[in-house]
């Protein structure tokens, strides 16, 4: 008889599959699509060339230096030299350059008469990747402009090459970045962007196939299919989509780590066991939520909406330490954040995987804490009250 209804609960998980497309199209074809999308965006390390614009109101020999320094920056490419704030500032409205540098027709007088010159730079922040290039270019040929007038200025004083050296930069300082001396951005921002994307969609693809039972009002009937046991039944309908977004993981992590190349410095079976514990996590935590409220549209809603906060929360841009004490908190809630510290820890910097075992004791919990929670599911199978 259990054999039967193993059956019978399996086929039903598979039928709901191939019946609707949404399930290929979510599982197979956007996460793969997405990691893609991401790795070949910024598969050089960075964005780079970002359009710039220029006004250089000055005209003078310290600005024109600072015009060619600013040209050849790797980060920007200056792309038009206007002749007002006004016409720079319409052109990056019309979506012509993504923002300008500002050069005061005051800037060298004020210079050489040790009156403080400003200079300015207006970034579009509405594209974050180009602008964050474009604030690290413009802010570097301000740093620039600061030491060469400080030098013409020292110069003028009758200072030597020594002197002037010693006394702009006392101290040489030598940075070497562990685990990433190229600084590639690819390897901080892939890492950890693709998996919570793919989380994302792990989220939604759980809690809608879960929801549509109870928006449909087929819950009970798919409960008694599996012999009146929740834990059958969400066995058969989760573990044929748990076997697929598996080899969709490490298809991305192959992509990753393989034809993109990002860093693998552990041993090759860490990050595919890494991935299977991550998408059970995954699983577990939409069908957490899906317990607590059985509901459609409000457990879909807290899915979707607990997935974003893991792209701001999960100190993938901001350090955890920089975060509100109840903000740090909350990341620790979500999967995303053990799967990026063990990535940080193995993959980027390879270090013993002893040092990694409580973000594994994490996942795997993440794996029986809806378990305790399948009675009240089940309650809301059998008796099911229609919300809209």
């Amino acid at each position: 008889m259990l054999r039967e209804y193993v059956k019978e609960t399996v086929k039903r998980g598979l039928v709901s599959l191939v019946r609707r497309r949404i399930y290929f199209i979510t599982m197979v074809v956007l996460p793969l699509l997405g990691a893609f999308f991401f790795l070949d965006l910024i598969k050089s390390g960075s964005v780079e060339q970002a359009p710039v614009g220029l006004v250089d109101l000055d005209n003078s020999t310290l600005s024109r230096n600072l015009s060619r320094h600013l040209a050849a920056m790797q980060q920007v490419s200056v792309q038009h030299q206007y002749a007002s704030f006004d016409e720079a500032r319409q052109a990056v409205q019309r979506g012509e350059i993504l923002g300008f540098f500002f050069i005061p027709e005051d800037l060298s007088e004020k210079a050489l008469s040790g009156n403080h010159p400003t200079l300015s730079y207006y970034i579009n922040y509405a594209y974050y990747a180009p602008a964050s290039m474009q604030y690290k270019g413009f802010k570097t040929i301000t740093v620039l402009a600061n030491g060469g007038i400080a030098a013409n200025v020292m110069q003028f004083m009758g200072a030597t090459g020594e002197q002037i050296s010693a006394t702009l930069q006392p101290i040489a300082v030598h940075t070497h970045p562990v685990a990433n001396p190229w600084l590639n951005y690819s390897y901080y921002l892939n890492a950890s962007f693709i998996p919570t994307f793919f989380a994302l969609l792990i989220f939604l693809v759980t809690a809608f196939t879960i929801g549509i039972e109870l928006k449909y009002g087929t819950c009970r009937q798919w409960v008694e299919r599996a012999g009146g046991s929740m834990g059958l039944a969400l066995t058969g309908k989760l573990v044929p989509q748990t076997c697929i977004f598996i080899v969709v993981g490490w298809t991305i992590q192959w992509m990753m780590y393989r034809l993109y190349g990002l860093p693998l410095n552990c041993a090759n079976w860490i990050m595919p066991v890494t991935m299977v514990l991550y998408v059970l996590a995954n699983q577990a935590f939409a069908l957490t939520v899906m317990s607590l409220i059985p509901n459609f549209r409000y457990g879909t809603t807290v899915c979707s909406l607990m997935a974003v906060i893991a792209f701001s929360v999960c100190a993938f841009s901001l350090p955890r330490e920089s975060e509100y004490a109840w903000v740090g908190g909350l990341s620790y809630v979500l999967p995303a954040r053990y799967y990026f510290l063990i990535s940080v820890d193995q993959a980027l910097n390879g270090i013993d995987l002893h040092y990694s075992r409580w973000y594994y004791a994490a996942l795997v919990a993440y794996t029986f804490l809806p378990w305790t929670l399948t009675w009240k599911l089940k309650k809301e199978c059998l008796n099911p009250v229609y919300v809209p």
